[in-house]
């Protein structure tokens, strides 16, 4: 594990360079990625590293792997299952995608809404400039769109030889940023928020303060949708109840 004192260093020179702080993570999780990023420059000592950071562009690789980015389209189809029966009587909905990584959970998204023809209007946002580089572009190779049904992906994407691209209907309905969420939140309340397998990887402060930023947005009967291994302690307390424990969603109750 690395020391106080290279972590402190550490933390200086990504906030510095990419104006990122790492505080709000747990140091397991800064440790993991950052003994990744070791083991890929074949660099053994810390110091080493951490010097690389402070004079090359390997800061900007680090800043992009501290987004939580294993995932694909329609991960957990019985979470997507549950949010399209949720999504009946909806006219026009304004939904969050948090820690949004390369897109592939607001695309999913939308794809749900425009196939059952609600309109829809979703925010994607992440820590990471490449991350929503990566939304807007689009593009996503086969291994992304494995679990999307083929009537779908012929409908909402085009082939190149590249991989998949999402169509520009599909493209319209989402609206990325760069965001820190533990810091804050966009203006406007939602209907729908995803915040799925962000909170594990961040100490508890951060964790309350990102719970209290998205509640504030969420509206009157609204849905908090998390990652199937998160949970919230006293959730009672900021007016959510738990509607679905295998989907982690929770409703916003009425005060």
């Amino acid at each position: 594990m690395i020391d106080e004192y290279s972590y402190e260093r550490l933390r200086d020179i990504i906030k510095a360079r990419a104006g990122i702080d790492i505080s709000c993570y747990s140091k397991s999780f800064i440790a993991r990625r950052l003994e990744f990023r070791m083991n890929s420059c074949n660099i053994k000592d810390y110091n080493e590293y951490i010097r690389l950071l402070e004079r090359s562009d390997e800061i900007k690789i680090f800043a992009t792997n501290l987004s939580i980015n294993v995932t694909e389209f329609f991960r957990d189809p019985d979470v997507f299952a549950r949010f399209r029966d949720l999504l009946k009587g909806y006219n026009n909905v304004r939904i969050w995608s948090v820690g949004c990584a390369s897109g592939e959970e607001p695309y999913t998204i939308a794809i749900i809404a425009k196939d059952n023809g609600i309109r829809c209007s979703i925010l994607a946002s992440d820590i990471s400039k490449d991350a929503i580089a990566h939304v807007r572009n689009g593009l996503y190779s086969s291994r992304s769109v494995r679990n999307v049904p083929k009537d779908i992906l012929e409908k909402y994407f085009t082939t190149t030889g590249n991989g998949y691209i999402v169509k520009k209907e599909i493209k319209d309905m989402v609206t990325s940023e760069v965001r820190d969420v533990t810091r804050s939140a966009p203006t406007g309340y939602f209907d729908f928020i995803f915040c799925r397998n962000i909170l594990i990887y961040m100490d508890h402060a951060s964790k309350n303060r990102i719970i209290s930023n998205i509640c504030n947005v969420l509206k009157q009967n609204g849905y908090l949708v998390l990652g199937k291994s998160e949970y919230i302690n006293d959730y009672a307390t900021l007016s959510l109840s738990c509607i679905d424990t295998r989907a982690k969603i929770y409703i916003k109750n009425l005060n």
